[in-house]
């Protein structure tokens, strides 16, 4: 399937000081660097990568090269072949140009400090829509939390609406099983975020199983939830009357209060009646053989 390319570019789609930082990535800029001399960066918000996609973005590089640089920052230490460089935006054309065999690669180089290239790492692969919903959402969250930026400050670096920002956010309280789901692909976004209104987690990776298992779409992921939600709000059994009404008789009958708890299917039940000392407990066995009064707590099945 084709991918949409990026378009506008990053200096686009963020404002303030990382668009000052990108804006001037022109050709005329970049440098051939080898890729031994590339690192990984701990920015990259994507975890997965299609092999599939690969192989097709490295048979377009070996008939056509990298066209479109990527993003680097140099370094201090240096390896056997000279300075090194971490990769800011270009993952894809990183490995690909690897698999296409290539030796190097062109790069822009750009002085970012850690959250410029983070939010730029962040917005390339969303603009290129290169990014899973999950993902997605530990790129904000690393923007939010190692970077104290309000959810309404996010979505004007990203080009994102703050309910957009807020609303993947949310999708990290889903259960582990549930965020493995969205990651290998198998589950979107839009199945799962109606999961987020039930109240446990295990109702919740149950519920994403159901959805999977028979094929739910998004609309219908927002009916599961609702209908197992509201019979969650009457699961709950409702006090039994009557037999409310038969420990208030005993209360009043025995001047102390009385317990009654039901056994699990065929497991009997029990009565408890409380005592206070050693005479209590007498009285009340001769006042429960109808021969005088007294107060107590028996238990009897």
């Amino acid at each position: 399937m084709t991918r949409r390319p990026l378009g506008r570019g990053l200096g686009a789609l963020i404002g303030g000081a990382v668009n000052d930082q990108i804006a001037d990535t022109a050709p005329s800029n970049f440098i051939d660097l080898p890729l031994s001399r590339i690192v990984p960066s701990p920015f990259q918000p994507r975890r997965h990568f299609d092999s599939e996609r690969l192989r097709e973005l490295a048979d377009a590089i070996r008939a056509q090269g990298v066209i479109e640089p990527l993003v680097v920052r140099s370094l201090p230490q240096a390896g056997p072949g000279g300075a090194l460089y971490e990769l800011i935006a270009g993952e894809r054309r990183l490995r690909a140009a690897r698999e296409a065999g290539l030796d190097t690669v062109p790069v822009v180089v750009r002085d970012f400090d850690d959250r410029t290239a983070l939010e730029v790492s962040l917005v390339e692969n969303l603009a290129r829509e290169d990014l899973n919903s999950i993902d997605e959402a530990r790129g904000l969250t690393r923007l939010a939390q190692e970077f104290a930026l309000s959810h309404e400050q996010i979505a004007q670096r990203i080009g994102k609406s703050r309910p957009y920002v807020s609303n993947t956010m949310r999708l990290l309280d889903l259960p582990e099983p549930v965020l493995q789901m969205v990651e290998r692909g198998e589950l979107t976004a839009g199945q799962v975020r109606p999961l987020l209104a039930l109240p446990t987690q295990e109702a919740r990776t149950a519920a994403a199983r159901d959805i999977l298992r028979r094929g739910i779409s998004a609309r219908g992921a927002e009916d599961l939830s609702r209908q197992r939600h509201a019979q969650g709000k009457t699961s709950t059994p409702r006090p039994d009357v009557h037999l409310q009404a038969l420990v208030d008789t005993l209360q009043r009958a025995l001047k102390r209060k009385v317990r009654v708890v039901r056994g699990r299917g065929q497991a009997p039940g029990r009565v408890e009646i409380e005592f206070y000392n050693d005479d209590d407990l007498t009285g009340l066995a001769a006042m429960l053989s109808g021969q005088s009064n007294g107060h107590s707590r028996l238990s009897a099945s």
